[in-house]
């Protein structure tokens, strides 16, 4: 007789007891989810993190004594932890849940109580999806006084022929995988950048000034008529579907959720393809769900080149998997040699000639 699944283990870490007894209430409404511990603070989680082991925390920001930020500091080098962070919806809590997702935190929810959140049925439904996701996240730890990598050389001289645009999708794991991209290109690519990451409004703000100011590539957060422009990014305004119109022309539409986000990266993707003229590269980088899978199928069919990570690079690997799965996948790679590759294709189809003619008439190309 088969034997059920042990059930994931979760330490609650907060400062406020109402909000622990919530927590804890929500989380063991769920099958097979056991709260096994609770902290008041940062001092009493680091000991009972590596005394009783759990499979997940979920992390307040703000305690006395040792901080949320600074607990993750001292305990991810030496227990990497899946974590969710609980956060308040609010520029300010944005701003330092990004920073808590950069350290390695592993995802967020808006904290039960706090501006902004829903109520506590759909608290407990994000949380209970994001816990379970974060149970078998790969989790990455950023290395003590590491700086980004050395941007990869390599840019081709010689005539522009076609801008190509590079339009990627990101959910749990990618502000810091997106950082960890952009922050190793070289600057001056011929190549304009959209990308879609699953985060609420003032979240995708901090998100989008943080790649700007890692990254050698200026990025903005969308707005209604945002235009896609040779070496700049544009990043999907958190609530509202990024379409790109004719001339790279953005458009912002609060249409129905896609696979229960919005934004989503398969309109961005599909409305690309409807409405460019120039290459595309789509990537698809880690994430829960199928997000992307189906942008990338839009994108082969147009005669572009499909590109997503492998499973050891990916904090959570569900779409690059679904990605992958649809069999259109040019390359299936680790984080750290996407960069380098994305160099080499833009290169390629940017001093290529009449690109838009074969794809305009319908003629794919081979993969790069």
């Amino acid at each position: 007789m088969p034997t059920s699944p042990a059930p994931i283990r979760v330490l609650i870490v907060d400062d406020s007891s109402y909000v622990r007894m919530v927590l804890a209430r929500l989380l063991e409404s769920a099958r097979g989810i056991e709260v096994i511990g609770h902290a008041r603070d940062g001092f009493e989680a680091l000991s009972l993190v590596q005394e009783l082991k759990p499979d997940v925390v979920t992390l307040d920001v703000e305690m006395p004594r040792m901080s949320g930020l600074e607990l993750l500091e001292k305990l991810l080098p030496i227990y990497p932890v899946p974590v969710v962070m609980l956060s308040s919806l609010t520029h300010t809590g944005a701003e330092v849940t990004m920073r808590a997702l950069q350290l390695g935190a592993v995802d967020f929810i808006g904290k039960p109580g706090s501006a902004g959140v829903p109520d506590l049925e759909a608290v407990q439904n994000q949380l209970v999806v994001k816990v379970r996701a974060a149970a078998s996240a790969n989790v990455h730890v950023p290395a003590a006084g590491s700086t980004p990598a050395a941007p990869i050389s390599g840019i081709r001289t010689g005539v522009v022929h076609q801008t190509p645009t590079v339009l990627v999708a990101a959910s749990t794991g990618g502000p810091q995988t997106l950082h960890t991209l952009f922050s190793s290109l070289p600057p001056g690519l011929p190549a304009s950048w959209a990308v879609t990451q699953h985060m609420p409004p003032s979240f995708t703000t901090s998100l989008a000034a943080r790649l700007a100011a890692a990254s050698p590539i200026p990025f903005e957060e969308a707005s209604e008529g945002s235009v896609l422009k040779p070496g700049a990014g544009v990043l999907a305004r958190g609530d509202t579907h990024m379409i790109i119109g004719p001339q790279g022309v953005v458009h912002l539409a609060r249409s129905e959720p896609v696979w229960g986000c919005r934004p989503a990266a398969d309109p961005m993707m599909a409305s690309a393809t409807e409405n460019l003229t120039g290459p595309l590269i789509g990537v698809v980088l880690t994430g829960m769900g199928s997000d992307g899978a189906e942008g990338l199928k839009r994108i082969k069919q147009a005669g572009g080149v499909a590109i997503a990570q492998d499973k050891h690079s990916s904090i959570i690997y569900g779409m690059p998997k679904a990605a992958a799965q649809t069999g259109v996948c040019d390359h299936i790679l680790p984080l750290s040699e996407i960069p380098a590759r994305l160099v080499e294709i833009i290169n390629d189809l940017a001093t290529r000639r009449g690109w838009g003619q074969r794809r305009n008439e319908g003629v794919g190309r081979r993969a790069v």
